[in-house]
C-alpha cells in the first residue's frame, strides 16, 4: 500500500467494519440481564474509545509530513492490531460467559 489515500480508504473501511462490530456487542448488552449488560456495555465503551483513538491518528496521518508518514502508519497497525485482538477477546469471552448459551 503506497499509495497514502488508497491506505485511508482501506483503513476506514476495517473502522467501519468494527464498528459494526462494537454495535452487536451494543446490542447484546442491551438484551442482557443487568449483571452482564453492565460488563458488555462497559467493554464496548472502552473498545469504542480504542476505535476513536484510531481514527484521530488517521487523521493524523492523513495530515502528516513525508516524515511522519511511516511512523504514524506503524502507530495505526500496531493499534488496530490490539484493537483487533480486543474485539475477538472480548466475543470469546462474553460468549463463554453467556448463560443463554449454556446447556
Amino acid at each position: 500500500m503506497g499509495n497514502r489515500e488508497e491506505y485511508i480508504d482501506k483503513l476506514a473501511a476495517r473502522l467501519k467494519k468494527w464498528d459494526a462490530e462494537i454495535s452487536k456487542l451494543e446490542a447484546k448488552a442491551e438484551k442482557s440481564k443487568t449483571d452482564v449488560k453492565a460488563k458488555y456495555t462497559e467493554k464496548a465503551d472502552e473498545l469504542r474509545a480504542k476505535k476513536e483513538s484510531i481514527q484521530q491518528k488517521a487523521r493524523d496521518y492523513r495530515d502528516a509530513n513525508e516524515e511522519k508518514f511511516n511512523s504514524i502508519k506503524d502507530v495505526i497497525e500496531d493499534s488496530l492490531s490490539n484493537l483487533t485482538k480486543a474485539i475477538n477477546d472480548t466475543f470469546a469471552k462474553l460468549s463463554e460467559e453467556d448463560p443463554e448459551k449454556k446447556t
